[in-house]
């Protein structure tokens, strides 16, 4: 039929068939290619290549959810059979995607009937297509001056298909509970191992066990009850309900530049909340979520994140009973905002690391280990989504040097404060030039903690690599904030080196105490472990 400006409409796009996800193939070159080709051609696939940090990880957990939903109870034959293909093998794509030329109607993005991720009842309130995109300005996004631009753009079908897609593991929550956040909330940061290419990443990222428990999202609209969750369901979770526009003009897509029948409306709203029980502050997730960063829950935290309570809930004694420890919750790691301290962006590598070195250390008995990890996620102020950002980390550091690290770093504020006349004082100016400073110390104690071979080594050991890069940065702290003469700088400086000493010396003199992230877990790990073995009777020597 034709549209208004005189053309044809496109043919029905379908994801199976259709290229839309942006790859690097191993010859460095660029394409997006279709849902099936990204599978059947993993092996030969460098990487996912979107431009935006979030889309990689989105897009990453949708294709498992997709390959757990065609080939569920993966058997170890199949993952050495994987290990010798190319790629996924065509008939375990087959009897769910469909053929090649007649691709499963399920994965139809436009056109009449039943689409993607799409529901048709949903309220006619025809929005501006720029709400799929977090990059472009709509009611309450960051870039809001360009509003007046809401009606004159448009995406192609490949850039609506990933923004839908995003929405399953990114989506905030705003307009007084009307828009739903994704199923570990608004902010969370996700680790992904990385192999040598798209084939070997999804493989590291397979779930060892992965129980299928109802229909995956793009068979249903129905929302998940607590105990039907499983890794489709989280994966691909349905955050939006929504309905594309029909294609209009044919025009340069907003988004990615490329010359397609453009679609400028959708009808937009929530969809699925996450169905876990929290009260005050707390933070939704999904505790078995194999790509979560977790840590301990604290009262306030300086990286800008929304403080939350100590406490789980609100019921019981507020206090522990006498005799007991506090008991510490665990909560989702998510980059800083953009507005926190530069020491809280800085120091987040540390912060990531430590996490998943310690999730890597209760998954040792895991088949399929990788020292290169993925990090990405938003960085959001009171969910309003202001930057997207992502690291690469080796993880195949030494645990105990970079525990002693974090420790070390810890102590400095107190350090510096013991080295002045006045210790009881705060201090701010050399809070703040430790602040300036921290990024280049940041720098040095990353090349320090990977220069640490990733073995048992004594804290001795461990302890060597650090001093001198946190020496530095104390004598330039101490030099640009003590007032007087270089005589009065030298000796608060030579007061400033002893107390690192003292420091340094009392961790490795006693390194198990004050457990960082990384021993924290571990210590938690150990406990959950001994707590699922049968008890002894008392008595009975062990």
């Amino acid at each position: 039929m034709p549209t208004a400006s005189g053309t044809r409409e496109p043919p029905g796009f379908n994801l199976v068939r259709d290229p839309w996800i942006p790859i690097l193939w191993r010859c460095g070159r660029f394409e997006r290619v279709a849902m099936r080709t990204a599978l059947s051609d993993a092996g030969r696939i460098r990487q996912i290549a979107a431009s935006n940090p979030m889309d990689n990880v989105a897009l990453l957990r949708f294709l498992v959810a997709v390959f757990l939903w065609c080939r569920p109870g993966l058997s170890e034959e199949d993952r050495r059979r994987l290990d010798e293909e190319d790629g996924v093998p065509d008939q375990w794509l087959s009897e769910k995607l469909g053929a090649t030329d007649h691709p499963s109607a399920v994965f139809k993005l436009l056109g009449d009937g039943e689409r993607f991720y799409q529901v048709q009842s949903v309220e006619d309130n025809a929005r501006p297509v720029g709400d799929l995109l977090f990059e472009f300005p709509t009611e309450t996004k960051i870039a809001h001056f360009r509003h007046a631009r809401d009606k004159e753009y448009g995406f192609c079908p490949a850039c609506c298909a990933l923004g839908i897609i995003r929405f399953c593991t990114f989506a905030n929550a705003y307009g007084g509970g009307r828009y739903t956040s994704a199923v570990n909330g608004p902010t969370p940061a996700y680790s992904l191992q990385q192999g040598p290419t798209l084939l070997g990443t999804l493989q590291l990222n397979l779930p060892a066990e992965a129980d299928v428990k109802r229909d995956p999202p793009w068979m249903t609209n129905d929302a998940p009850a607590t105990n039907q969750l499983d890794v489709p369901t989280v994966f691909a979770w349905r955050s939006r309900r929504l309905w594309l526009g029909d294609p209009g003009a044919t025009g340069q897509c907003a988004y990615c530049a490329t010359t397609e029948h453009l679609i400028s409306q959708i009808a937009f709203t929530g969809n699925w909340k996450p169905p876990f029980t929290t009260t005050g502050t707390q933070k939704k997730f999904w505790h078995a979520d194999p790509n979560l960063l977790l840590v301990n829950k604290t009262a306030a935290d300086d990286d800008g994140e929304v403080a939350e309570s100590e406490v789980a809930g609100e019921k019981g004694p507020s206090r522990p009973l006498r005799g007991q420890s506090k008991p510490r919750a665990r909560t989702t790691l998510g980059f800083p905002t953009p507005g926190a301290k530069n020491a809280a962006h800085v120091r987040f590598w540390r912060r990531a690391l430590a996490a998943r070195v310690a999730m890597k250390a209760e998954d040792a008995d895991k088949p399929g280990h990788t020292r290169s990890v993925l990090i990405a996620g938003p960085a959001a102020n009171k969910g309003l989504y202001q930057d997207a950002a992502s690291l690469r980390l080796d993880s195949g550091v030494d645990a105990k040097s970079l525990d002693l690290q974090n420790k070390a770093v810890e102590k400095l504020a107190g350090v510096l404060r013991r080295s002045t006349l006045n210790p009881d004082r705060q201090h701010p100016e050399r809070a703040a030039a430790l602040d300036a400073l921290s990024p280049s110390l940041e720098v040095a104690l990353r090349a320090d903690v990977q220069r640490v071979p990733p073995t048992n080594a004594i804290p001795e050991v461990s302890a060597r690599s650090h001093p001198e890069s946190l020496a530095l940065v104390v004598s330039r702290v101490v030099a640009s904030t003590t007032p007087g003469s270089s005589l009065r700088r030298r000796e608060a400086i030579q007061r400033a080196q002893s107390a690192l000493d003292t420091a340094m010396r009392d961790l490795t003199a006693n390194p198990k105490s004050e457990p960082s992230e990384v021993g924290n877990r571990k210590q938690s790990h150990a406990k959950s472990l001994e707590s699922r073995q049968p008890r002894k009777n008392k008595g009975v020597d062990t």
